[in-house]
């Protein structure tokens, strides 16, 4: 073929796949932190959005995703849409809505096969792993576990996905008991409001602050309604040059549990690291040794999980008071 042809196949089939996958492009340059690579990125590719739209092709790709058990090209969807919504059973007299906070940590109710314990688990794509897991690890007699966990989200982008929003919707709509929270992976950027402008930059001394108040609030929404929030902090990564990072993001979760009433910490960087500190594979328990980090060197394997969920039972119990009949032992 003589190479001006060929050119031209290429450029062609170039230009149908940014057709075809534009709206899904687009959306993940959405999610990158502010700069000229997302701003070029996205003026580039919103005239291909536009088109695809308008011929219907962002449809047909849409649900040819979702077939195949993939997301389709728009962002995380809000208000949540699958979200179970909380009727007492017959006879039992649904728990007020708290006129303030207590300012004590509070036990657990104890949950019966009528009224079982509402569990939520919110967060990122590591929060999304926990949801699977978590109904391994509660017994589904005593527990219903509502999985919330939306990946590429965080507290700093609430233009592309508002999570203190969707929190309050939770709480009012699942009204959990627990809600257990891990984000922040997506966090190491500037803090922008929910119209998309821009708050706080990252770098600068207002930064670290500013996203304190964000955990902070969060935190408050996740127990206006009497529910207790177990926090994970983001586990060690391979990559080491997050590591300065992960240790800010964990420090403030972890303030913020302490001053907070009905909210508890768990360090998971601690649990899944070398006993020097460095980053490892595997869990190591006396003679047992488990691989629990998959190859991206960031998530867990379903070992990893588990035994992170069981660590989460262990604290719900030790500060909440949580019945150990609700999960296995």
């Amino acid at each position: 073929m003589p190479a001006g042809r060929a050119l031209t196949v290429v450029l062609v089939g170039l230009l149908a796949w940014t057709l075809l996958f534009g709206p899904e492009l687009k959306r993940s340059a959405e999610e990158q932190p502010l700069g000229a690579r997302r701003t070029v990125s996205i003026a580039v590719l919103s005239p291909f959005v536009w088109i695809s739209d308008a011929v219907g092709l962002s449809a047909v790709t849409g649900g040819v995703g979702r077939a195949l058990g993939r997301g389709g090209p728009e962002a995380p969807a809000f208000p949540v849409d699958d979200l179970p919504t909380y009727s007492p059973p017959p006879g039992v007299s649904p728990s007020p809505e708290p006129e303030r906070v207590p300012v004590v940590d509070t036990a657990i109710r104890v949950p019966t096969g009528q009224d079982p314990l509402r569990v939520a688990v919110v967060g990122d794509s590591l929060a999304a792993g926990i949801g699977y897991y978590a109904e391994r690890v509660f017994k589904p007699f005593f527990v219903d576990v509502t999985k919330q966990g939306t990946i590429s989200t965080g507290l700093a982008r609430p233009d592309y996905y508002n999570w203190p929003a969707a929190m309050k919707q939770i709480g009012d709509v699942f009204r959990p008991d627990i809600v257990i929270v891990m984000v922040g992976e997506n966090d190491n950027q500037s803090l922008l409001d929910p119209a998309g402008r821009l708050e706080t930059q990252i770098g600068t001394g207002a930064w670290p602050p500013a996203y304190e108040a964000r955990v902070e609030r969060f935190a408050t929404i996740a127990t206006r309604n009497g529910a207790h929030v177990i926090w994970l902090g983001l586990p060690i990564e391979r990559d080491e040059s997050r590591w300065l990072f992960i240790e800010r993001q964990n420090a403030i979760y972890e303030r913020v549990a302490d001053r907070l009433p009905n909210v508890a910490y768990l360090d998971t960087w601690e649990l899944f690291s070398k006993p020097d500190g460095g980053y490892t594979a595997y869990f190591r328990d006396g003679s047992r040794v488990e691989l629990v980090r998959e190859d991206d060197g960031v998530h867990f394997t379903g070992t990893g999980y588990t035994i992170l969920m069981e660590h989460v039972a262990r604290l719900a119990t030790e500060s909440f008071d949580l019945h150990e009949k609700t999960y296995e032992t």
